[in-house]
């Protein structure tokens, strides 16, 4: 369950967003979370250190959990036919994505609450990542802003 934060347009965007993809990509503290049921239209692969602890929820090529570094498991994916996917965090997996050049483009979705808490959305230090912006999009009222940008690969 989201925070009471998120916004319905955003949510609804996501959903939209989410469904077009055959794909996506999370770490274990996410799945934990939203505990996302398997799918045959689409594969979900979790991050995690530990996918023994996983081997109950497993559904091959509709959930599925690894170990791999992302450039391996991208490359297996590849194989497997998969051209594109969706990366929804968290932040270990953003930052392992981003630091092996995995990552084209970002959707960072702005809204107009302020708390003092919360999960990172890169988790480290050491990574730096130029950014290109694409599009902004009022997406309510309220102020809820979409920013789009691509990735600069040669600085990321």
């Amino acid at each position: 369950m989201l925070s009471n934060w998120v916004s319905d347009e955003d949510l609804d965007r996501f959903s939209r967003v989410k469904n077009s993809h055959r794909l996506l990509v999370m770490g274990s503290k996410t799945y934990e979370a939203i505990r996302p049921k398997p799918q045959s239209e689409r594969l979900r692969v979790v991050l995690t250190s530990r996918p023994q602890d996983f081997l109950q929820d497993m559904v091959p090529g509709q959930l599925e959990f690894t170990s791999q570094e992302p450039v391996a498991l991208v490359s297996d994916l590849e194989v497997r036919g998969y051209t594109s996917l969706l990366l929804l965090g968290g932040g270990l997996v953003n930052a392992a994505f981003l630091a092996a050049g995995l990552v084209d483009e970002l959707d960072l979705t702005i809204e107009p609450v302020l708390f003092g808490n919360g999960t990172p959305l890169i988790a480290t230090a050491e990574l730096e990542a130029k950014l290109q912006l694409l599009s902004v999009e009022k997406l309510n009222e309220r102020g809820t802003l979409l920013l789009h940008y691509r990735v600069n690969k040669s600085t990321a």
